[in-house]
């Protein structure tokens, strides 16, 4: 098992209470929501939309379709070229929504 440390943050108090509640609902612990968020922000995994398996965007695996700027699956090959256009913008929305999530922009 790994060996855990503690961590202190500043958080709004407001946020805190919501972010209590809803870990209570879930029963989800909020060191683990917070440990679950620093792992994706330290080292992202994304699905393929189209096969759906998991894979780590910064491997040296991972490559960029020059074409339409989006990541290979290295295991499907699929990329952006392969949607039609409403589904690739809505694909894009969601993947800015995370985005936002991780930058902080979304309150």
């Amino acid at each position: 098992m790994p060996k855990k440390t503690k961590l202190t943050l500043s958080i709004d108090k407001e946020v805190l209470s919501k972010a209590k509640v809803v870990a209570d609902e879930k029963r989800v612990p909020l060191s683990r929501a917070v440990q679950n968020f620093l792992e994706f922000f330290a080292q992202p995994k994304v699905y393929c939309f189209k096969c759906g398996n998991e894979f780590d965007s910064k491997s040296a695996r991972t490559k960029v379709c020059p074409k339409c700027g989006w990541l290979i699956c290295p295991d499907c090959k699929a990329c952006r070229c392969g949607l039609d256009e409403k589904t690739a913008v809505a694909v894009f929305h969601m993947r800015r929504v995370y985005e936002d999530l991780l930058a902080g922009r979304v309150k």
